[in-house]
Parts: C-alpha cells; structure tokens; sequence
C-alpha cells in the first residue's frame, strides 16, 4: 500500500465516532491474533542461549494494530461489507468531513462516506446528491453517488480542482443588492456562464430596495437592463419589506433551487421572507468596505413544502468559472448573436468591422457585459 492511500485511509479513521473507531480497533485486533496464531516467519531471537553462551529470548515480530486497521480497510474499499442492513436511496442535504446528512423518506439520517468516496468528497459530493444508502444496524453509509442531472460548479480555489458547489438543482437564484454591498454585474456575468453551462436555469433576485429611492434607485436598477434583454427572469423585492416575496415564491414552487451571491445581499433574508420559521441567522454589512458578513458557513438544504426545497449558500467574494474554451466563450453572451459580424468566428476583440464592438460603442449593447466578455477572454484557455 503506498503512501498516498495509507494517508487517505487514516483521514477516513478519524471521522469516524468513538464507537464506530473502537469496533473498527477491536476487528483489527481480532485480526491481528489470528495472524499471529498461524504466522510462519521466523521468530526473532531475544532469549535461551546463542552459539557463545549468552542467554537470549525468542520472541515472535507483532506487526502493529495500525497495519490490521488498514488491511481491514483497503478489503472493504475493494469489497464492501455487506451488513446487515436496507438499501435506501435519499438526497444529500449537508456535507462535513467524511459525513453528510441524507434525506430519506422524511428523515435526516446521519452517515459516514464510504472510504472511496470520501477520497473523492472534494469533487464528487455535495448538498443536492442523489445517493444511495446502506442503513446498517449502529452505522449508515453513503454507499454511491449516482448521476447528476445538473450542477453548479467553480475552480477550487486551494487545489484548483473544479469543485461542485451543488447539485441537481432546477432553479439558481442570482441575489444582488442595491447600495451595500453595490451591485455587481460582473459577477452576475459569471454567474450566469456557470448556470448554463450545468443546466439549470437563472433568476436574478435585486434585494433591497427599501433602501434606495429616486435617482440613486434608477442608476442601480439600470445596471440589470441588459439583463432583461437577454431574458433573464428578474424579481425585484425587499426581504425586509416583503415586496416580491411572492413573485419569488411563484418562481421557485415545486422545484429545487440554490440562492447565490456576494456576502450581505440578503441570501438567507429571503429565504426567511420566503418561510419566517425558518429562521436563519442572517447579518449586516461590515463597515467601511461595504462587504457583507459571512452568516451562512456551508451549504445546506431546506424543505419549504409542497415540492419546494431550497439551499442557502455562503457568500463569495469572487466567483471563478472552469475551464472555458476561447472559441465557445461567445456562446454565453446571446447579445451578441443579435448583430452580424464579417467573419463567422470573430473573436469580437480587435477584428476590422466586429458588430458586436460597434453595437457597444453606439450603445446597443452592454458595455459592462462586453468588458466582462474582454476580461474572461484574457484568461480562458486556447
């Protein structure tokens, strides 16, 4: 056994409970006895007497506990235990180290991930799963990711994996804010890219609007016109003042769906308006930087009745996209499609007679979004 999976297999140890922990130690030992009582090495002599007279002891090598956890480990990775126990099939609604929390039938059950999916957890689970269960008689374990029918994903930005953030999810709500934290529309851009390209499909939700009124309200609300243009559903709405709440509510009834956004623009505020008993913790906006507070530490899926079923989400600062390809890039900016340019593959970057960039500069289309399409081509891949 190299390395690499002696390491991985001593992290999945340790999530395990104290009680799962010392049934685990106890098999090893059990192990451990048999393979002594039948062992043919040779014992290492530390007693009797040698070939000069000394006295000496033979004793036999005790491989240590550790190897017999391992072994047992690397066979059930290889051949699962069939355990007394139902095969169920439930939807992830929480992810922490080595676990997650499973929806089956009603009830949240509690469960540690088999050893070769924890390895993989990075990238293969999150909140949305569709999971197939064992439910043994002390333990339930997630014996199976099965397929996802869409997902939302970014760059990790520690091991630049591309990491799901979740999954099969119908609806991603976009939420923005009017004045703090400003509206952002090049992350909206993003957004928008990483919706499509999963499968699901977007709402823009601009919260906050109690807060603003007259000219400072229209310059905000004039950023997302270009939006509207390209048929983005939008709900305009105030969590604090509950004006379209139930817009949202129409939108969302009988799927599933994921709030996104910067920290502080009333993620989880809504998801209150949209279900009071809910509760869930929301705050403000840290001062001087106009941020918004991290309120929502990881991701988490909520029952609001009649087929509806939301996750909240932690707030980002920056939202990166995987690996976009130069030639496809123009594919998620549908404005462009509107104007006809000279050649069938501009790049709509410095070509003589581009329409798209001639439609920017008489105000046609966006130019926020065009910057936006500027700065992703600088980085995409050839």
């Amino acid at each position: 056994m190299d390395l690499k999976k002696r390491q991985s297999l001593l992290a999945y140890v340790n999530t395990l409970e104290s009680n799962e922990r010392n049934k685990l130690y106890k098999r090893a030992n059990e192990l451990r006895k048999r393979h002594m009582a039948h062992s043919t090495k040779p014992r290492e002599r530390r007693g009797g007497f040698d070939d000069e007279g000394d006295s000496v002891v033979t004793v036999r090598r005790t491989p240590p506990l550790e190897e017999f956890v391992l072994k047992i480990l690397e066979q059930e990775e290889a051949e699962p235990a069939v355990e007394p126990g139902i095969t169920l099939r439930g939807v992830i609604v929480a992810v922490s180290k080595g676990r997650a929390e499973v929806w089956v039938d009603g009830e949240t059950l509690d469960c540690v991930l088999a050893p070769d999916i924890m390895k993989r957890q990075q990238t293969d689970v999150t909140v949305g799963d569709d999971v197939i269960v064992h439910r043994g008689e002390a333990t339930s374990t997630v014996r199976q990711v099965l397929p996802r029918r869409t997902a939302l994903s970014r760059p990790d930005p520690d091991s630049g994996v591309q990491r799901a953030i979740v999954a099969n999810v119908d609806v991603v709500v976009i939420v923005v804010s009017v004045g703090t934290p400003p509206l952002h529309p090049r992350i909206v851009d993003r957004f928008l890219i990483a919706v499509e390209r999963g499968g699901a499909k977007p709402v823009l939700a601009v919260n906050k609007l109690d807060l603003l009124e007259g000219p400072e309200l229209a310059e905000e609300l004039a950023k997302i016109k270009p939006y509207e243009k390209i048929g983005v559903p939008i709900v305009r709405c105030s969590a604090q003042a509950g004006s379209g709440v139930d817009q949202l509510r129409m939108l969302l009834h009988g799927k599933t769906g994921v709030f996104v956004g910067h920290s502080g623009v009333g993620k989880s505020s809504l998801l209150n308006a949209l279900r009071p008993e809910l509760q869930l913790k929301t705050g403000g906006v840290s001062d001087g930087y106009g941020r918004g507070r991290h309120t929502t530490t990881s991701s988490s899926m909520l029952d609001l009745g009649d087929g509806t079923r939301l996750i909240d989400t932690p707030g980002v600062r920056a939202f990166g996209l995987w690996k976009i390809r130069r030639e496809e890039l123009p594919w998620y900016f549908p404005e462009f499609e509107t104007v006809q340019c000279k050649f069938r593959d501009c790049a709509h970057l410095r070509e003589p007679g581009c329409a798209v960039r001639e439609a920017v500069d008489r105000g046609e289309l966006s130019p926020i979004r065009y910057e936006t399409y500027l700065g992703l081509l600088d980085s995409v891949s050839e």
